[in-house]
C-alpha cells in the first residue's frame, strides 16, 4: 500500500470516528471566490421577464447562486439572481432575477457576470497537527487541520487551495497550491471527507 493511499484511508477513518454524524461536527462555512465571466442570451424574452436562459457560459461559472449579479449588453442596470442554477453543457436554464427586464434583450446578446464570493455552509472539525507531523516538516506548527464532511457540501463542490473557511475560532485559509509539505487538500476516493491544511 502506497503512502498516499494509507494517508487517504487514515483521513476516512479519522472522519468516521471523530465525526460519527453531522450533528457532532462544527458548523463551518466554505468561502469560494467565483470569477466573473461572459455568456450570451439564449432565446427570445419579452420586456418584464424575470427569467432568462444563457449559453456559452464559461467553465469558471459552474452555476449561479442567490445574490450573483450580472449586466446585459451596455445597460447600466445590475440584475441580481434570485434562484440557484447549475451550468450544463455551457448553458444555464431558468436564471431568475430582479428587477424585471425594462426591454426585450437581443437573442445572442452579451451578459457579464461580476466576480463574487460564494458561501457554502458545511460541517467539519478543526484541530492542530501532531508534534510528530510538525517535527517531520510536513506542516508548519501554526497550520490547522480541517476535516470537512463531503456530504454536507453541495454536489460538485469540494474544498480547493486558497478557499477560506469560517470556523468557531475565526476565519482560516487553505494553503495555496505549491506550498511545501502536505498537500492543501486530500480526500478519500468517495469524497466522504476532505482534509484541508489551513493557515
Amino acid at each position: 500500500m502506497t503512502a498516499p493511499t494509507r494517508l487517504l484511508r487514515r483521513v476516512a477513518q479519522i472522519a468516521a470516528k471523530a465525526l460519527p454524524a453531522a450533528g457532532a461536527a462544527y458548523d463551518l462555512t466554505l468561502h469560494r471566490q467565483q470569477d466573473g465571466g461572459s455568456a450570451r442570451i439564449d432565446g427570445t424574452f419579452a420586456a418584464g421577464a424575470t427569467s432568462i436562459n444563457l449559453k456559452d457560459v464559461p467553465v469558471s461559472i459552474p452555476g449561479l447562486a442567490l445574490g450573483a449579479t450580472f449586466r446585459i449588453g451596455a445597460s447600466a442596470t445590475t440584475y441580481t439572481v434570485t434562484n440557484t442554477t447549475t451550468t450544463a453543457g455551457g448553458k444555464l436554464a431558468g436564471v431568475e432575477f430582479a428587477p424585471p427586464l425594462p426591454s426585450a434583450p437581443v437573442n445572442g446578446g452579451s451578459v457579464e457576470f461580476a466576480a463574487r464570493v460564494v458561501e457554502h455552509p458545511c460541517k467539519g472539525l478543526v484541530t492542530g497537527y501532531s508534534d510528530h507531523v510538525i517535527a517531520g516538516g510536513i506542516v508548519r506548527a501554526t497550520d490547522k487541520r480541517t476535516i470537512i464532511l463531503g456530504a454536507t457540501l453541495p454536489v460538485g463542490v469540494a474544498p480547493r487551495p486558497g478557499d477560506r473557511i469560517t470556523t468557531p475560532g475565526g476565519v482560516i485559509s487553505i494553503v495555496p497550491a505549491g506550498t511545501a509539505g502536505a498537500p492543501p487538500v486530500q480526500s478519500d476516493p468517495a469524497g466522504a471527507a476532505f482534509e484541508c491544511r489551513c493557515a
